[in-house]
């Protein structure tokens, strides 16, 4: 059996791990495109094409940029000053991470953590600046929100891009 088609059993299989990683607040975008370039590497002929793989790195940072960043706009939307902002972006990451280690049940302590971590610090941080209760709820709500529709996104562009490569692995 070659290398090509032993890639071509094994990476559609192992590539599926990716998009359930994300779940967990783990790289796996970045897992499957490593088993795509360990595969690019030892394959002869090459089993995808550079735009491809260009396309699929950028679909990656993308995703990353996407999860980093919403939850910070989603507050700043909501009134959320530079300490809000930040806040939301620190404990959504913290959060997530805290939550996976509390909460033992697949993905729900990930969730639950992100959203309470991003709510709660960018929330705490603008009422310590002087923000009414009100305005700090709304603030850390918007956060939480944004924190789930910037891991959503991550999802869709991982899903996205492990759909591609298999694409492009048969085609």
């Amino acid at each position: 059996m070659s290398l090509t088609l032993l890639c071509q059993i094994f990476l559609p299989i192992a590539g599926l791990t990716g998009p359930v990683l994300i779940l967990f607040g783990l790289p796996g975008t970045w897992l499957l495109l490593s088993l795509v370039g360990l595969a690019e590497w030892i394959t002869e002929p090459r089993l995808f094409g550079t735009p491809v793989l260009v396309a699929a790195l950028a679909l990656a940072v993308g995703g990353e940029i996407w999860e980093a960043l919403s939850s910070s706009i989603r507050a700043r939307k909501a009134g959320a000053g530079r300490r809000g902002s930040v806040g939301a972006l620190a404990g959504g990451i913290g959060g997530a991470l805290l939550g996976t280690m509390l909460i033992p049940v697949p993905v729900v302590g990930t969730l639950i953590g992100g959203g309470v971590g991003a709510f709660a610090l960018s929330s705490g941080l603008e009422r310590s600046g002087g923000k009414s209760s009100d305005s700090a709820f709304r603030i850390g709500r918007a956060a939480a929100t944004g924190h789930m529709i910037g891991l959503a996104g991550k999802l869709v562009a991982g899903l996205v891009v492990y759909v591609m490569l298999v694409v492009a692995l048969y085609v």
